[in-house]
């Protein structure tokens, strides 16, 4: 039997058995060698007892399949027995949405013509049709699997699928197929297969090895040079999205950029500023400046595209509600809390509303949420809003860079709070998950050094402090994040633990690094803004310089006036510094 197990030799002999058996109506079989397992049904069934016809031996231009075709390939003989099969490859040829909606239409057709019939699928696409043809699916009376040892891995050995949740499970077997597809065609050039495969990966790359990102990198490669020279129509608008997209998540963010202007110019340029295709070309573009953490620099497109939302009545659209969310971090970066906060909570009323408490996409805002308080120092609200979203993580069973991001957001939390055991046992668990998802040399991963020099400043402990704002800066200047929001966090720290430790001209140096991209990215009306001047104040005045002190302390102090009043504990600390030196 080759690659087959026992478990293959039991499986087929139940089919045949079946087969014998029963006169009339739907069976499937699940394998990656569909043609394998047909011919070995022949062999012990019988040719002449069982019609069957390959999908693969189908010209595209006969277009989808319809109940006269079932008929047709019933009325080739008296057998009872009719396999249909590789029918995955009708999802690829016209849509798997179309084609398993379609299927669940001919439930009572293909009934009616009174045969056993059995489908042959991958496994991706048995899954399809176990969640979204549910017609079909309760009227199939016996499935039976096949593993084929030569073509279920490619690759991708360390996987758990057990441990996916059915969406995700839908996912990656779907990107295994389509990555499968391409090897076994020896990466003959297919542009949109390599679109396909890349658009599943982009939906599940946070559940794989950043080691497939070496498959899909030659990939992106074609159909960049595809699409190097091509003038865009209409119809490539998607196809570009899902390239540049791709290119994001390889970290590849200056190829990016370029294609997403493109695209811009091209929808402007056609179709005009108040086409909905416009709004959403806006809502892609701001995928860049995510990557880049510079919330800032997208806000004139968030209000754009949900001007042209809202004018259409479509603000809670899955486009609607992601650039809301987008619009709601920008706020939050200008320490606009109560308008960030409206935005979220009016979010989440809408979706527990119509999806449920416990719905997946109830945990970015609750994570959202918890931020705000946060920042605003209610850590007890922080923690029950960062519980919230795992407590939804842990039920869905889904695990990803968001899951790391609220592991990281509790270590923060924690830190604030100064306990800082806590704090590291959560940092930990981002780290170890950023790692398994993206590599050692991820820039998701300058964030997690930078708490973690939180952690052990908490602790005193000076030397593991320094040990990983050095490896923040290292990964900084290897990724080339130099003027990020991230590297200003990076760069604010390690001037205040220069400074403690006597440093002064070093420290105020990062706090200039740290003051020229926070005045680039949050403005000069901002609480982080206002913290790099306060600290480079001080350092100016230990070097005797009064005059720049003098003027760093006075922004610092009308920024803090400006967003929370005369009374708060800023302008306090800051006034209270300013008397100590009249004093002396």
């Amino acid at each position: 039997m080759g690659n087959d197990t026992q478990n293959n030799e039991e499986q087929l002999e139940m089919l045949l058995m079946t087969l014998e058996e029963v006169q009339h109506g739907i069976c499937l079989f699940q394998s990656e060698n569909q043609a394998k397992r047909v011919s070995l049904i022949q062999e012990r069934f019988g040719k002449k007892n069982v019609i069957t016809h390959n999908i693969a031996d189908d010209d595209e231009d006969m277009g989808m399949v319809s109940s006269q075709d079932f008929r047709r390939w019933a009325s080739q003989s008296d057998a009872k027995v009719v396999i249909i099969y590789n029918i995955q490859l009708l999802g690829i040829r016209f849509g798997d949405e179309t084609v398993v909606e379609k299927l669940n239409f001919m439930r009572d057709q293909i009934l009616a013509i009174g045969k056993l019939f059995v489908f042959g699928v991958s496994h991706y696409f048995h899954l399809l049709l176990s969640r979204n043809a549910r017609d079909l699916y309760s009227c199939i009376l016996y499935q039976f699997t096949f593993q084929d040892a030569d073509g279920i891995s490619i690759g991708m050995s360390n996987f758990n699928m057990g441990a996916m949740s059915g969406d995700d499970a839908l996912a990656i077997e779907r990107y295994r197929e389509m990555k499968e597809r391409i090897q076994s065609h020896d990466r003959k050039r297919d542009i949109a297969m390599y679109l396909s495969c890349m658009e599943s990966w982009n939906r599940v790359r946070e559940a794989l090895s950043y080691e497939e990102g070496a498959f899909i990198r030659p990939l992106a490669e074609e159909v960049e040079e595809q699409y190097k020279d091509k003038d865009l129509e209409v119809e490539d608008v998607e196809n570009m999205w899902i390239l540049a997209g791709t290119w994001l998540g390889l970290e590849e963010l200056e190829r990016s950029l370029p294609l997403y202007e493109k695209v811009l110019c091209f929808v402007r340029e056609q179709l005009g500023e108040e086409h909905l295709l416009y709004a959403n070309a806006l809502v892609e573009y701001t995928n860049y400046f995510e990557a880049v953490q510079d919330h800032m620099a997208g806000e004139k497109f968030y209000e754009q595209a949900i001007q042209i939302y809202r004018e259409k009545k479509m603000e809670y659209s899955e486009k609607g509600r992601a650039v809301l969310i987008q619009r709601a971090a920008a706020y939050q970066e200008q320490s606009k809390f109560a308008e960030a906060l409206e935005i979220y909570e009016d979010l989440l009323t809408y979706q527990r509303g119509k999806y449920g408490e416990k719905y997946y996409g109830n945990v970015e805002l609750y994570n959202d949420i918890g931020a705000i308080y946060e920042a605003q120092g209610d850590l007890s609200k922080a923690l029950s809003q960062y519980k919230k979203a795992m407590e939804i993580l842990e039920i869905t069973g889904k695990q990803g860079e968001l899951s790391a991001c609220i592991y990281q957001n509790i270590c923060v939390a924690y830190l604030y709070s100064g306990n800082g055991k806590e704090a590291w046992k959560y940092i930990k668990k981002a780290k170890r998950m950023i790692e398994e998802i993206y590599g050692t040399n991820s820039i998701r991963l300058i964030r997690i050094y930078n708490s973690m020099f939180g952690v052990w400043n908490v602790r005193d402990r000076p030397d593991k402090a320094f040990e990983y704002l050095q490896k923040a800066l290292a990964l900084i200047k290897e990724t080339r994040m130099d003027n990020t929001e991230v590297a200003s966090y990076v760069y604010h720290n390690m001037g205040t633990f220069l400074c403690n430790g006597g440093q002064l001209n070093d420290a105020a140096d990062f706090f200039r690094y740290a003051i020229k991209i926070r005045e680039k990215i949050f403005g000069e009306k901002n609480e982080m803004t206002a913290s790099s001047y306060e600290e480079l104040a001080y350092i100016l005045h230990k070097v005797s310089n009064e005059k720049e002190s003098k003027f760093y302390i006075d922004k610092a102090r009308n920024i803090y006036i400006a967003l929370y009043g005369y009374q708060n504990d800023h302008v306090k600390r800051i006034d209270d510094y300013l008397k100590s030196l009249q004093a002396h």
